[in-house]
């Protein structure tokens, strides 16, 4: 049976994505801080394994990939917990915000990888964030933390090149989820926009949670490398895959 890890899968996006591959038959093992909630997630029959841990803890990813011993690891574990500008902002709770959102995706891979390089096969998927590719004030630390992913994934997919393991970073839109109904006042004041429903709604977990079973399958691997949002026509972008320039982040300069 197929194995995936979802850091983070006890609730929100997580929850959803490890629902989803559970559903099309995967083995899934979740980790996150608050046992009761992944015995919960275990319990409902969204995942099969519960690993408490925390995602930023060398030795506790080390210790739940051994046991997963996954085939796709889906790095979903996020913070947004400071806002407001960078000045007024605790500097240690700033960088929690970074530590949680990249360190936490480079633990997961760079746990997971090795046994994958060794098989040829595996798939690595990264939350990333449309906040990683626009600005919004009051959120800095977020921001700054979703584009490294992006950049973190664009240069491990280059580093997997011909291994037959392939890397993604995924924006799940603007979906509504305990962290988004928690994003910090100093940001929810300077974006109120942000609190209310999108013109089109909001995106539904479930969204993200099918773009991440294609990846599963492999249906997406000439994407390896690739920000790919839940609104991606995925057709044209496997159309236009040969093209390097397409779907990588870049700054733009005068």
């Amino acid at each position: 049976m197929r194995t995936a890890l979802v850091t983070g899968g006890g609730r929100g996006l997580g929850r959803a994505i490890a629902r989803s591959l559970s559903q099309d038959g995967w083995r899934v093992a979740v980790t996150g801080r608050d046992a009761a909630v992944l015995d919960e997630a275990v319990a409902a029959g969204d995942a099969h394994l519960a690993l408490p841990g925390d995602a930023t803890d060398r030795d506790a990813v080390v210790v739940a990939v051994a046991q997963a011993q996954p085939d796709l690891v889906v790095a979903n574990v996020g913070r947004f917990g400071t806002g407001g500008p960078l000045w007024e902002s605790d500097p240690d709770d700033w960088w929690r915000d970074v530590e949680v959102n990249l360190r936490g995706v480079q633990l997961a891979l760079w746990a997971a990888l090795p046994a994958m390089v060794a098989r040829g096969s595996g798939r690595v998927v990264a939350l990333g964030s449309g906040f990683g590719n626009t600005s919004a004030a009051h959120g800095s630390g977020y921001g700054v933390s979703k584009a490294a992913v992006h950049r973190l994934v664009e240069s491990v997919a280059a580093e997997l090149a011909g291994t037959g393991v392939t890397a993604f970073s995924v924006s799940p839109g603007r979906a509504r989820t305990d962290m988004t109904l928690a994003f910090p006042p100093g940001f929810t004041e300077a974006n109120p926009a942000f609190l209310e429903p999108p013109a089109d709604g909001w995106a539904p977990p479930e969204a993200v949670a099918a773009l991440v079973r294609r990846i599963a399958t492999g249906e997406l691997d000439a994407l390896t490398g690739r920000f790919l949002h839940i609104t991606t026509d995925l057709a044209a972008a496997l159309a236009a895959a040969g093209d390097p320039a397409k779907g990588t982040l870049r700054l733009v300069g005068w």
